[in-house]
């Protein structure tokens, strides 16, 4: 969801119509709020999620009851309902492509990637799949399938929910109190530390690297270095603050979200990356087309063939831009170099440990600024100019005039980042997310934790109307 002071009024209106209604009633309730919470934002949007929504159940409830007693007739309806997702996925995303291209007609304007469609059409072939393998065994009603595919909380950015995760929590949604301690503590540190990495870092970034990236040549390779960096850190400080948000926000519905992060940049190795970064798409792309392709089972040939196709697939799913295939192919043949590596036994030393975390991180970095350029030629040509340098020549203070950044400004940066490595490297060692190492403290020491990030996020965020940077990154996806 989008988080502005009219999105406090919305969930304010939306916690008080939940908890006063009859606990059978809870799910039509939040389902009527999250279509109201759509059409706010996008009328086109709620017809598409309606659309795919009613198709998708129907294959499904068709799916399930022929299963048993027709399953060839099961299989063409789950291979059709796949393939009808899949096929509306890459129209839709052709549609966007050719909108910022020029290359449309005007009365097929409405042929554009919907907010929110990445997402439930990954969790409408998820669902598809599962009903055919019997895994969804409780088949849902109606009201709890929209509300699956809709929920306001998860609905822009994911993560990507399991059917039977979700319909399994039925239950707890219609017995949740809202005055439950602990609940409201662990929402509170989900939300708070959310809103610091987007508020304080993340949109802090973005003031910088937004014009870095679009002016690969008019800046010193030092600084297009710097915003490597940068990048590297809002993307994770964007994606991460909202999924730690929405976590928060369906914790007072009793919804517990899919985590999505890990602590990424600890990892040892490419695979543990994708093992802790957006985690719900990683194990939809295990699930769904590394392992129905063979996974490791076949050779380390079809191994390695199959991890590219899985990152060819990741690239297509962010976007159809060359520069989007090009990051997902990237991380497909890092991983596979990676892998080979380790098979070598290269990695055994532990100072070899401490390198390859250290290359990993390198990679994934300058992989972003693929992701993040608006082109392939773009994006490579930043990287060009950071390694060989761009023929221009300023010293660091130059090129933090040129980009309107104090030294205050710097040193926020600095600062956060250094406090955020520290929570990410406690919270890797713990095998824990940090608001729920909040929640193992005392709570004395808890709400003073939670004082201090609240003043620090109102007197360092960037936040207001004077500010351009609002929305989530991965809104776009």
């Amino acid at each position: 969801m989008t988080f502005q002071f009219t999105t406090f009024i919305f969930l304010v209106i939306s916690l008080i119509a939940f908890h006063i209604s009859a606990p059978k009633y809870r799910p039509f309730v939040l389902m009527a709020v999250s279509w109201g919470y759509i059409v706010i934002m996008s009328r086109i949007a709620l017809v598409f999620v309606l659309l795919v929504s009613v198709s998708t159940y129907l294959i499904g409830f068709l799916i399930h009851k022929f299963m048993d007693s027709k399953v060839a007739v099961a299989r063409i309806l789950t291979v059709l309902g796949v393939l009808g997702c899949a096929s509306s996925l890459c129209f839709l995303k052709l549609g966007d492509v050719l909108r910022t291209r020029d290359h449309l007609p005007s009365f097929m304007s409405w042929v554009i990637l919907p907010i929110g469609f990445s997402y439930y059409i990954f969790q409408s072939i998820s669902f598809l799949i599962d009903t055919y393998k019997g895994k969804v065994t409780h088949f849902p009603n109606i009201i709890d399938f929209f509300l699956y595919q809709s929920f306001f909380a998860k609905f822009i950015s994911g993560p990507i929910e399991r059917a039977e995760n979700f319909f399994s929590q039925k239950e707890a949604v219609g017995a949740h109190k809202f005055f439950d301690e602990e609940n409201l503590n662990r929402a509170f540190a989900y939300v708070l530390y959310g809103f610091s990495m987007k508020l304080v870092l993340a949109n802090r970034f973005a003031q910088y690297t937004t014009v870095l990236l679009e002016n690969p040549d008019f800046h010193s390779a030092k600084a297009l270095l710097v915003g490597s960096l940068m990048y590297t850190l809002q993307i994770y400080t964007d994606f991460a603050g909202y999924s730690s948000i929405a976590i928060g926000i369906a914790l007072l519905f009793g919804i517990k979200l899919t985590q999505n992060f890990k602590a990424p940049y600890t990892a040892k190795s490419m695979s543990d990356f994708w093992r802790r970064w957006h985690i719900s798409l990683s194990n939809w792309l295990r699930d769904y087309i590394y392992i129905p392709l063979g996974g490791n089972r076949k050779g380390a040939f079809r191994k390695h063939l199959n991890t590219v196709i899985v990152f060819f697939v990741c690239g297509l799913w962010h976007g159809n831009g060359l520069n989007f295939v090009a990051w997902g192919l990237m991380h497909g043949f890092l991983s596979v170099v990676d892998n080979v590596l380790e098979k070598m036994h290269v990695f055994d030393a532990k100072i070899m440990q401490i390198v390859r975390r250290i290359l990993v991180f390198i990679s994934v970095s300058i992989a972003w600024i693929l992701f993040g350029a608006d082109s392939l030629s773009r994006g490579l040509r930043y990287i060009k100019n950071m390694f060989l340098g761009s023929g221009i020549q300023m010293s660091w203070t130059e090129e933090m005039e040129l980009l309107e950044m104090s030294n205050y400004q710097m040193w926020i940066m600095i600062i956060g980042v250094l406090v955020m490595i520290v929570m990410d490297v406690y919270s890797s060692a713990k095998k824990k997310d940090f608001p729920e190492l909040l929640m193992d403290m005392a709570l004395p020491l808890r709400l003073t934790i939670f004082l201090v990030l609240l003043v620090l996020l109102l007197v360092y965020g960037v936040y207001g109307p004077s500010e351009q940077v609002i929305g989530f990154m991965y809104m776009e996806f």
